[in-house]
């Protein structure tokens, strides 16, 4: 088949069923981010190796085939990495005493009880940031700020927190 036909097949295929290959992917691995990346993973595998010898009819399903084995990857790759971090955390405490966590579960009421006492702004900014995991830009533009104004905040709340920690240790 011809590079530049094949192409512009595959881009038709593309527009056509990547959503399709979307609801697959994400069926399988239950995961938005991912199930998008794979999807475009398969589609990238396809135009790289471009020596396919399949008609149009055949590789739709050859498409599903290969989203399946990727979401089959990814699993296997999320269980190891999941067994890694709680064979880490296991050995990580599993040698501590009841005296070690309640000396941890007072830091922990700590930090919390620092954070409250922060003014309205910075602790919202520390809660999105910390907490929900959301970028500096996306937390500047939700209050209308510079990012600058958001990494400030960000800078003076650790600041706050490292002498509460520091109080404890």
């Amino acid at each position: 088949m011809d590079h530049k036909l094949f192409n512009i097949l595959i881009a038709d295929l593309y527009k056509e069923n990547w959503y399709k290959l979307y609801i697959h992917a994400f069926n399988l691995i239950n995961d938005e981010e991912n199930a998008k990346d794979i999807v475009n993973d398969v589609f990238c595998s396809i135009l790289e190796n471009n020596n396919t010898k399949n008609s149009s009819s055949d590789i739709l399903p050859l498409l599903f085939v290969m989203v399946k084995n990727k979401c089959i990857d990814f699993l296997r790759h999320k269980s190891v990495v999941n067994k890694n971090e709680e064979m880490y955390i296991e050995e990580i405490y599993s040698s501590w005493t009841a005296k070690e966590y309640a000396e941890y579960e007072k830091k922990i009421i700590k930090i919390q009880e620092s954070i409250r006492q922060m003014p309205p702004q910075m602790r919202h900014i520390v809660e999105e940031f910390f907490l929900k995991e959301r970028k500096c830009s996306e937390i500047s533009e939700e209050l209308n700020i510079s990012d600058n104004t958001v990494r400030t905040h960000i800078a003076r709340a650790l600041k706050i927190l490292r002498k509460t920690i520091n109080i404890f240790f």
